[in-house]
């Protein structure tokens, strides 16, 4: 080596000590009074120098000095954070590098200056090397002062918030640097603590508010870290994106996206949203309160924009990302699955806003799938993604499809779902056979399949569990607001000490009901944002296309018309089209109950609150015909329709009756408008119009149109009204009530739009006396049905039983109630005269008794209170019943009375008649009158009477149509059937306990002097009356035969001469044939030993028939002889 080159040497490496002395402010040379106020690091100076080197900090030497400069003594005196330091050092090396690279390095020798920018890049990479050691392991350096993520974090929120921080321009570049360094090599480790440090300042109340604009910054930073791939490809491989020891709760608290989820502006995510924002909402008018409901709303769709892109980066970042991205997603949902449930505790899983926003990320994802008009991609939603998720793949619960669920959260969730249609016996044998499948060859879904299963469980457990919940809310208020009135208008149902505080109580009630009504404000919000039901709604279009094709006949829906499947039965030619759909069907049985119930929840809850979404143009996605499946013109009609034709496929009645939930809103008349009754000219029709919104008329439109509809709904009605009579529930009795007001109201509006439905019904009902010729000249696809004939016949047999026993239950609780509250009224009005009496009276007779006005004073004051209350309660909701049961009851008697006239039902039809005319027409008639019953209980004796005989008069005269005013054909065979009509008048008659010939007379005089009927109607029910007459005295024979009968010609249950004789096979009991399926109707059970029997099993005994028959007209014969003079 020259001593030319040696100078030039010396030189570059005296440049480099001045270099690095500078940026790293170290120094080696405690002489030089330039470096005075830099640290002296004299160890590595003696080291150097007893080495012979000299003491010189050049690229060789840079590291010893580095760490010298790291050690605790240095660091302390210093004042600068490990992290500080390395950063400012990095950020002096860069402007260094800067400098150079520009037009100050021109001047230098090309040469030199790359030898300078070269050493720089070397200790600029060491410094980045330190920088991610320190923020990935930071145990190993001196705990003093600021760590890196907070000064990294610090910049990236000076930079969303412009303000002033010099490292901030500087941060892509020190971002690259970090990704280039450690992009193989533990680059989550390096990054999860910027991520935890962004995650820890979103809790803080400044920035987790969405009032303040803290929140924005955050995001803006956690976008600006993303914005470089290989970061965004590293966060689902951090450890704190989705720890094994998290669930529950700790989802949203402890991982790595739980606080920017937890952003929101729900009352239980942010407390300011109630107590600031909504303080004064419940005193604010309704226009004041949408326009603090839509600049929130705007806030939030900023919030839920900005998330979406956070995870639509991570899902777009890699395959392995994407798995990871679903895992951390279903791992979530699997532990927060007490969400769903009742009486959950709030402090134990993830708040309403964190399940809302997860929610919405997952419907972005799921946009470009589900908003496609024709669901070209519905066939890549495979239904066994449920049931392989539900299996661990080998003994040790390893991978499947990229999943790590050692804890086994995920496969225990969808393992322990409710199913749609399948027990737990099913599911256990469904689930071993898939899983031998899995061992021989796994499955391969595609992120469609997850993203769509994904996507349905967050609504399920986000915004459907919430709606849930508000309802309740609604419920609370609803009731408090009453609580307070009524203790407000009845004072002295409260002890006399709680009266006098009564002021101050009231006070501090309404003080809780507008904290309760905040709540709600701040809910609705949230709740009826039209941008969030809208998307919401799309999804649920999708899934009720995916549900319905499962079950479609060709699988094939929604490129092909839907074709009606099979009823689920034992009928042999269905079941075999059922064995050759049976692996679509097991697949459909071991889907979540879920979808489908929150599909049905979720139409109910926009049909009663936000009925516009429905009719949204925008949200119908498809424009018809060719153009695309309508959402609710097309698809949600079809829904309601095929799910109640064919109920088998539902194994929760509960889900079945939502869907009459749908039909009743979306065809919904109101009762105050009724004018249809049925051969009644009762007509007063409430002056309260109710105006109906367009969903409703666009609805029956779309109804009327649907070819499904016209074929397959009356009778799923009507089977439904049959099987809701069983649902399992401890409240099933007076479940049914429920339920079965709302299908006669659907019902009543379908008949009132014209003769469609009207002669669907008629059809329905003809089965049940006319099932092979009418059905040979019609042919099978003209007659409505609910798919199977001996199914057909036995629905309308249970409907009349049913709705018999409806009608005697509802009008006997009904009457009795009203007889109720006019007794308790008339006695408390005793009681207040009583006591206006004693208070005028002079106070020395104040003692001398309480006379007919008193009683036990203020005990019974309460007493009486609480009586009437409980009886208004129960009036109001059995009185609406039972006009609507005895409605159906007249109208189905006019168009189909043959099924009413069988031998199985007429007599208790009869007598249940009876009793209620003797309630309304009889002697005792005024102890209904109640004040203001119209009013209060929609109450009309009038309409009830008057329908009640059109009853009598259907049944027991050939039908007249020019008298009832009735357009409809009428049932040939009815009229003519001469026996039944002389049964139904026969049964009248023979009813002692009730009938007598006056009871008709009375009932004539209120229906003459109310103008109720017309005056043919009138003279109909003058000749029936005239023909029970006629019928009583006849009915002295039957009493004569069976006076003489031997005991096994009577039945044993009645006493009654048998006709049509059968033997039980389950307890070998010969009983008549009416009697017995008159029996069965109501209880399908042997009555001599509660064993199963059904109708089909009974055994027809012909001989002994004709020996009856030949005995009775032997009888006759001997009776008629003995009658002449």
């Amino acid at each position: 080596m020259t001593d030319n080159q040696k100078s030039q040497e010396k030189s570059f490496d005296q440049w480099q000590d001045d270099a690095f002395s500078s940026v790293l402010s170290v120094t080696l040379d405690n002489t030089n009074p330039k470096r005075s106020n830099r640290a002296y690091l004299q160890n590595v100076a003696n080291e150097l120098r007893s080495e012979g080197s000299p003491a010189l900090i050049t690229t060789s030497t840079l590291e010893r000095v580095l760490i010298a400069r790291l050690e605790e003594s240095v660091v302390a005196a210093s004042g600068i954070s490990v992290s500080g330091y390395l950063i400012n050092s990095w950020r002096s090396i860069n402007a260094v590098v800067s400098n150079l690279s520009g037009a100050k390095g021109k001047s230098l020798d090309p040469s030199t200056r790359v030898l300078r920018i070269t050493a720089l890049s070397e200790a600029q990479q060491l410094l980045v090397s330190y920088i991610g050691l320190s923020l990935q392991m930071p145990e190993l350096f001196p705990q003093l002062g600021q760590p890196g993520q907070r000064i990294i974090v610090g910049a990236l929120l000076a930079d969303a918030s412009q303000a002033d921080n010099p490292l901030t321009a500087l941060l892509p570049v020190l971002f690259d640097q970090i990704i280039a360094r450690f992009k193989d090599d533990c680059l989550p480790e390096v990054i999860a603590p910027i991520f935890r440090e962004l995650g820890l300042r979103a809790v803080l109340p400044s920035n987790h508010s969405l009032l303040q604009p803290g929140f924005r910054h955050i995001l803006q930073a956690v976008e600006a870290l993303l914005a470089h791939g290989e970061i965004a490809q590293a966060i689902p491989h951090m450890p704190t994106f989705d720890p094994e020891d998290c669930d529950g709760r700790k989802m949203q608290t402890s991982t790595a996206l739980g606080a920017f989820l937890a952003l929101s502006a729900f009352p239980g995510s942010d407390e300011s949203i109630t107590k600031v924002y909504y303080l004064d909402a419940p005193s604010r008018s309704k226009q004041d309160r949408e326009a603090l409901h839509n600049s929130l709303r705007t806030t939030v769709q900023f919030l839920q924009a900005s998330l979406f892109g956070i995870f639509d980066k991570l899902v777009r970042s890699g395959s392995p990302e994407r798995q990871l991205t679903l895992q951390y997603t279903l791992r979530t949902l699997a532990t927060n699955a007490l969400r769903s449930g009742m009486q959950v505790d709030m402090t134990k899983v993830v708040d309403d806003g964190f399940a809302d926003n997860l929610a919405a990320v997952w419907l972005r994802l799921s946009e470009p799938f589900t908003n496609d008009p024709h669901l070209k991609r519905i066939g890549r939603v495979d239904p066994d993604w449920v049931a392989f998720r539900a299996v661990r793949n080998g003994q040790d619960g390893g991978l499947l499809q990229g999943l790590d669920d050692e804890q086994h959260h995920i496969g225990t969730y969808w393992r322990e779902l409710t199913r749609i249609s399948a027990d737990k016996e099913f599911v256990d044998s469904y689930l071993d056979r898939q899983g031998k499948q899995e061992a021989a060859a796994a499955p391969s879904f595609g992120f469609i399949c997850d993203c769509f299963f994904t996507t349905a469980d967050a609504l399920h457990l986000g915004p459907m569990s919430t709606i849930s919940r508000y309802l309740d809310l609604l419920k609370r208020i609803g009731r408090f607001k009453e609580d307070i009135e009524r203790i407000q208008a009845a004072p002295e149902l409260l002890p006399p000490i709680q009266r006098v505080n009564l002021p101050l109580a009231v006070e501090r009630w309404n003080q809780q009901l507008d904290s309760l009504k905040r709540e709600k404000f701040a809910l609705d919000a949230q709740i009826f944002d039209p941008r969030r039901l809208g998307s919401i709604l799309v999804f649920y279009r999708f899934a009720m296309c995916f549900l319905l094709q499962q079950i479609d006949a060709q699988h094939r829906f929604p490129q092909q018309p839907f074709a009606m499947p099979a009823e689920t039965t034992n009928d042999t030619q269905q079941q075999q089209q059922q064995q050759q759909q049976r692996p679509s069907l097991d697949k459909w049985r071991m889907l979540p109950q879920f979808l489908f119930e929150d599909v049905v929840e979720f139409i109910v809850f926009l049909a009663m609150y936000s009925p516009d979404t429905l009719i949204d143009s925008t949200l119908q996605v498809g424009r018809g015909s060719d153009g695309g499946l309508r959402t609710f013109d097309d698809i949600i009609p079809l829904f309601v329709v095929v799910f109640l034709a064919r109920p088998g496929y539902i194994s929760n009645p509960y889900m079945k009756a939502k869907l009459v939930d749908i039909l009743h809103m979306l065809t919904y008349r109101d009762p105050r408008e009724d004018s249809d009754y049925v051969d009644t000219h009762e007509g007063k029709v409430s002056d309260q119009y109710m105006r109906l919104h367009p969903s409703i008329y666009q609805f029956q439109a779309c109804l009327d149109d649907s070819v499904l509809a016209k074929k397959f709904l009356v009778p799923a009605l009507l089977r439904f009204y049959v099987d809701i009579e069983q649902t399992g529930a401890s409240s099933q009795f007076y479940d049914k009530f429920n339920i079965r007001y709302y299908l006669a109201r659907t019902l009543r509006a379908l008949w009132a739009r014209g003769p469609l439905y009207v002669e669907a019904t008629k059809q329905f009902f003809l089965q049940s006396v006319d099932t092979g010729s009418r059905r040979a000249e019609q042919g099978d696809g003209a007659a409505t049905t609910t798919g199977n004939v001996k199914r057909d016949q036995q629905v309308i047999e249970e409907f009349v039983a049913r709705l018999m026993t409806d009608t005697t239950y509802l009008l006997d609780e009904s009457l009795s109630q009203l007889a109720t509250i006019r007794d308790t009224e008339k006695r408390q009005a005793e009681l207040a005269s009583g006591a206006r009496q004693n208070a005028q009276a002079p106070q020395q007779q104040a003692g001398a008794g309480d006379g007919d006005g008193g009683g036990d004073g203020p005990d019974e004051t309460r007493d009486l209170a609480q009586r009437l209350q409980e009886a208004e309660r129960i009036a109001r909701s059995y009185v609406s019943l039972a006009h609507e049961t005895v409605h159906m009851l007249a109208f189905l008697t006019r168009i189909v009375p043959k099924p009413f006239q069988a031998p199985e039902v007429v007599t208790r039809l009869a007598a249940m008649l009876n009793y209620n005319l003797q309630q309304l027409a009889g002697p005792k008639c005024s102890n209904l009158r109640v004040k203001n019953m119209s009013e209060r209980f929609s109450f009309n004796p009038r309409v009830l009477l008057s329908e009640l005989i059109s009853v009598y008069v259907h049944l027991g005269l050939p039908s007249d149509a020019s008298a009832q005013g009735d357009p409809q054909p009428k049932d040939k065979a009815a009229e003519n059937d001469i026996t039944a009509i002389d049964r139904f008048v026969t049964a009248v008659v023979e009813d002692d306990r009730s009938y007598t010939a006056k009871l008709f007379e009375e009932a004539y005089g209120i229906l003459e002097r109310r103008s109720l009927k017309s005056t043919e109607s009138l003279n109909r029910l003058r000749l029936f009356a005239q023909k029970c007459k006629t019928a009583k005295v006849d009915t002295r024979v039957t009493e004569y035969l069976e006076g003489l009968a031997p005991d096994e010609y009577l039945d044993p249950l009645l006493a009654s001469l048998m006709t049509d004789p059968v033997r039980l096979p389950t307890s070998d009991t010969v009983m008549d044939r009416s009697v017995i399926k008159g029996q069965l109707l109501s209880d399908p059970r042997d009555p001599f030993n509660r064993a199963p029997l059904s109708a089909d099993m009974l055994e027809p005994l012909p001989e002994l028939k004709k020996e009856i028959q030949a005995w009775r007209e032997a009888k006759l014969a001997d009776y008629n002889a003995s009658q002449q003079p």
